[in-house]
């Protein structure tokens, strides 16, 4: 049993979004190590392929946000993306943060919390595959597919995922733009996908309880203040994803009257 599909929490799963992000430089191993001195159930972290295939962890497709480099991660190999920094840009105190590989996360978290992998597309087809292939391996090798789900916003990937019979929880991620005319639920159910995704301003209770309807798990994206906490309590969301998984469990804790 995954702890992304069972539904008997006594309350939504805490799902630090790149790490304790707030507080921490995103996609880090310090963010991971803080969400979950923070307490939180899950993390949630982006991974993208190197030049020579290696699954590494960031957000965007290029460097020079997030690090002290330039360029586009796919043109970079690994041993390159591990000369950089990772943290310099959030505060001189974790200079010597480099970009993960997803090997390392694990190594990491071992099995302390919950994993939430969001695959990001590429432009090339057959690497975006390859990039799911090689997260079912390393996720098998840590044998850790009861604590991991996989996530993507591009339907592809997470049909491959499925392909592969990992025996993995999938999400689909959902932009506002995207639900237009359509719904998420049945998209996902005709998938066979098992969690839901939405940003704040797409949620809908009628969305909540459909898709519970069809047992399927859904979640919220990013929520970092008390009335949007509220709100998603009374939607009946089965997981918040945060920048500040800290807040988010005081929130829970110490609820406004």
């Amino acid at each position: 049993m995954s702890i992304w599909t069972e539904a008997s929490h006594r309350r939504p799963l805490i799902v630090a979004h790149r790490g304790a992000s707030a507080t921490t430089p995103e996609n880090t191993l310090a963010a991971f190590h803080q969400a979950i001195l923070d307490g939180a159930d899950a993390i949630e972290f982006d991974v993208r392929l190197t030049k020579d295939d290696e699954v590494v962890v960031i957000h965007d497709r290029t460097l020079h946000r997030t690090t002290d480099g330039s360029g586009f991660v796919n043109e970079k190999t690994l041993s390159e993306l591990k000369s950089l920094t990772a943290g310099a840009w959030f505060g001189k105190q974790f200079a010597s943060e480099t970009i993960p590989t997803l090997d390392e996360v694990f190594e990491e978290v071992r099995g302390r919390v919950g994993i939430n992998i969001e695959m990001k597309a590429h432009k090339d087809e057959q690497r975006q595959l390859m990039l799911v292939d090689r997260c079912c391996q390393i996720i098998k090798r840590h044998r850790a597919e009861n604590i991991v789900l996989l996530s993507s916003f591009h339907k592809r990937l997470i049909k491959k995922a499925k392909q592969l019979n990992c025996n993995i929880a999938a999400g689909l991620l959902f932009h506002r733009f995207q639900l237009l005319g359509r719904s998420p639920v049945r998209t996902a159910h005709r998938m066979g996908v098992e969690f839901i995704i939405l940003g704040g301003t797409s949620l809908r209770k009628s969305i909540v309880r459909k898709s519970h309807e069809q047992e399927i798990q859904i979640g919220e994206y990013t929520i970092n203040t008390s009335p949007r906490v509220h709100r998603a309590l009374r939607f009946g969301v089965d997981a918040i994803f945060t920048d500040d998984p800290a807040f988010i469990l005081h929130q829970l804790r110490f609820p406004q009257k």
